[in-house]
């Protein structure tokens, strides 16, 4: 079996990958807000972040498919004084979980974060999934429980 390869990629490369659809399909029925509607993933927005230093992607890929992601951004939090990462989006396939590909995007992340001068990482996990259960377990502290609710 080909080895996962986890490694920095720009919102071009993320936007071209080959299984983007079909892996943001996946994300979908797993990690949408309802009353936020369908998955509408805006590339501009994300160049526009990438460009001004604030948005950092992570990805992991089996050969040359893209099997997973981290988005963060990096900002102080004005309240605390602190320049802090925050995670925007974090997936990885099913069919890939089992071999810690998830457990190495986040360790890559937090060095990324590191690495940029982050005090630290914030990780949101869609409640009740998988991820809130694994989060504990490898140093992160719940701290804040997120609610939603619709505007409009």
């Amino acid at each position: 079996m080909t080895p996962i390869t986890i490694r920095p990629i720009t919102a071009d490369e993320f936007e071209q990958a080959d299984n983007l659809v079909e892996l943001l399909a996946e994300y979908a029925v797993e990690s949408s807000i309802p009353g936020l509607g369908e998955i509408n993933v805006q590339m501009q927005t994300y160049r526009q972040l990438e460009a001004a230093g604030i948005l950092h992607t992570l990805a992991a890929y089996r050969g040359g498919a893209l099997v997973g992601f981290i988005t963060f951004l990096v900002s102080v939090l004005p309240h605390y004084g602190a320049f802090t990462a925050t995670s925007e989006s974090f997936f990885v396939a099913q069919s890939e979980r089992a071999g810690g590909t998830g457990l190495r995007l986040l360790r890559a992340a937090e060095a990324l974060a590191t690495e940029l001068g982050a005090v630290g990482l914030l990780v949101s996990a869609p409640a009740g999934g998988r991820l809130a259960q694994v989060l504990p377990r490898t140093g992160f502290t719940q701290t804040n429980e997120v609610f939603f609710k619709g505007l409009q």
